[in-house]
């Protein structure tokens, strides 16, 4: 029988007054397991200085890239619906998000349906199989939904939803997206209007907005939100901390929105001043690259930094392809009918970034990874463990000349050149894919896509690797304990050392085209045993983990109890306080 290695606590080392560790503190033994008990139950125990670190361990699997197309078989056939059989605007939408919404440790889907459907709240039964309970929920709603984010907007410790939409069927408006407050009782309820996000987003009042995406750009422990609209409609948004938003657009952008034909927006901080930018990837040229100056302001960086070359952006994702501690970006345009890049169909774009912070150089045709049809939705991992991110992106389009075309499946040779594997693992869905997400909905360690198409069945690719060598890591965050941390981890940044590579993640969401994956990082190791593990926290504290295994852990933030002030150090006024 094939065995997987748990691991229990045997010891703990704690040092100084708030715990410090001065030496490898995971003092673990291991124990066979069968292979079916997939979740073992208990916790190991890391007291760092400043913080308290609870990791509550899973296990780890993975080594060829192979998948199978499991849509049918877990229950997640429902196709997407249209009542729209043209080139309208409800043919560029179709969104989704992955989360945890009933907090049982298993990954839920939410998925718009169509203005000829419901949207769909798929609930994971802990086997990988799902179940629609939309109706249940109360989020069936019948309308022309467009994308979707997921957050804990409130703090309350339920993931929320915010989603955008083009109106009820048939009746195209502006000003009907949808926050869905989490009730933690298996229901939402709708909260727009009361927390100030209803209304029209567009100063011309058309209907045009696309992706919406959480992250906290002020780091003042609340997300923030960002909706991107192509008809002039972009807004950010600044969470008041309250259950409220206010629009912060022109105060904080000082830039005009209002010629930007904004598909999808993302908080990441690239430089590493825990700021994070925000990427707007747009249409016709328009796409902006908005450096945080920590001031609660930003600076457009575009052109003149590399970036906004893509003819046509609409979707995008980022990550550390080469594995040199600085983040790049990718974003998915479309490329002419002769496959060949030119004057308004550009390809794809992969902004690499150089060692001087918001400056990038351009090399998708070298990279192999800038022949992509008609670009959607893209995410970014490592399919097959090796340490070092893929890149996943869905195509299609009809009167392009690049309809029904086939998503590609990029794979990392090592050295940020990708060669397209989706044929050779059967991954070339040939109909209109619009989003992506990507996690572990099954449980076994490994990275799943579920790609969603518009007005077709949507396909659910469950990864299926298998052999040696496919180690790999994947850590969840629980900053609730936290002021002054964002929910749920984001915006932390983690380095992975391990024999044979330094990985570099960020948790942003994942937000890409109207779609969101999984709120965790993950990293493949290899044949590597352990990593040693770096977190930067947003707040700018630092923990570090030695001689991590393979596996999944929860890692939970509490501040020092000896910290009686709470204002992050220990000193007289603690003292005081007994």
């Amino acid at each position: 029988m094939s065995t997987l290695r748990r691991w229990r606590r045997s010891g703990l080392c704690l040092h100084n007054a708030c715990g410090e560790l001065t030496r490898p503190c995971m003092c673990l033994e291991s124990e066979e397991m069968n292979r079916e008990q997939k979740i073992p139950q208990f916790s190991d125990l890391l007291v760092t200085p400043m913080m308290l670190i609870a990791l509550s361990a899973g296990v780890a699997m993975g080594a060829d890239p192979l998948v199978s197309n499991q849509t049918d078989a877990v229950g997640l056939g429902t196709p997407h619906a249209s009542l729209d059989s043209g080139l309208g605007v409800e043919f560029m939408t179709c969104g989704g998000a992955a989360g945890d919404f009933n907090n049982d440790g298993h990954l839920d889907l939410f998925i718009i349906g169509g203005s000829a459907s419901t949207d769909h709240l798929y609930i994971n039964d802990g086997t990988g199989n799902f179940s629609d309970e939309a109706a249940a929920w109360g989020v069936d709603r019948a309308h022309t939904g467009s994308g979707v984010a997921v957050g804990d907007y409130d703090n309350d410790g339920w993931l929320d939803l915010m989603v955008t939409s083009q109106g009820l069927p048939n009746q195209p408006r502006p000003d009907v997206h949808i926050l869905y407050r989490n009730n933690g009782d298996g229901t939402f309820s709708d909260v727009t209007a009361a927390a100030g996000l209803g209304g029209s987003y567009n100063p011309f009042n058309l209907v045009d907005t696309f992706s919406p995406a959480f992250g906290d750009y002020d780091l003042d422990g609340d997300l923030d939100l960002a909706v991107a609209g192509w008809y002039g409609g972009s807004k950010l948004f600044q969470n008041n901390g309250d259950g409220t938003f206010s629009d912060v657009t022109v105060a904080a952008l000082d830039a005009d929105m209002t010629d930007v034909r904004a598909f999808a927006p993302r908080f990441v901080d690239m430089d590493g001043d825990r700021y994070p930018e925000i990427l707007w990837v747009s249409d016709f040229e328009t796409s902006k690259y908005f450096r945080n100056d920590g001031d609660g302001t930003f600076t457009n960086m575009t052109p003149a930094n590399g970036t906004g070359l893509d003819s046509n952006g609409m979707g995008n994702t980022f990550g550390d392809y080469n594995n040199d501690g600085i983040f790049d970006w990718y974003v998915t345009s479309r490329i002419g009918t002769n496959g060949i890049p030119g004057p308004g169909a550009s390809g794809n774009m992969l902004y690499m970034g150089t060692a001087t912070p918001h400056v990038f150089s351009e090399e998708s045709v070298s990279r192999g990874a800038n022949f992509g049809f008609w670009g959607w939705g893209a995410v970014s991992l490592d399919i097959d463990h090796d340490g070092y991110l893929d890149i996943f992106a869905t195509n299609g389009f009809s009167s392009s000349g690049l309809d029904m075309t086939p998503s590609r499946m990029y794979l990392n040779d090592g050295t940020a050149n990708f060669v397209d594997i989706a044929s050779q693992c059967g991954m070339d869905d040939g109909g209109q894919g619009r989003g992506v997400v990507h996690g572990d909905f099954d449980g076994d360690g490994d990275e799943d896509i579920f790609l969603i198409n518009c007005r077709q069945k949507h396909v659910y690719y469950r990864n299926e690797l298998d052999g040696d060598d496919i180690n790999s890591i994947t850590l969840d965050f629980d900053t609730s304990a936290v002021d002054n941390l964002a929910p749920n981890g984001f915006g932390t940044r983690v380095q992975f050392v391990s024999d044979s590579h330094t990985q570099l993640r960020y948790l942003d969401g994942g937000s890409n085209y109207l779609s969101q994956s999984e709120l965790s990082v993950h990293v493949g190791l290899g044949s590597d045993a352990d990593a040693d593990i770096t977190i930067s926290w947003a707040n700018g504290d630092v923990t570090n983990l030695v001689s991590v295994q393979p596996g999944r852990y929860t890692i939970t933030a509490l501040s020092c109890p000896a910290d009686l002030t709470g204002d992050g150090s220990l000193n007289f006024f603690d003292i005081s306080e007994f």
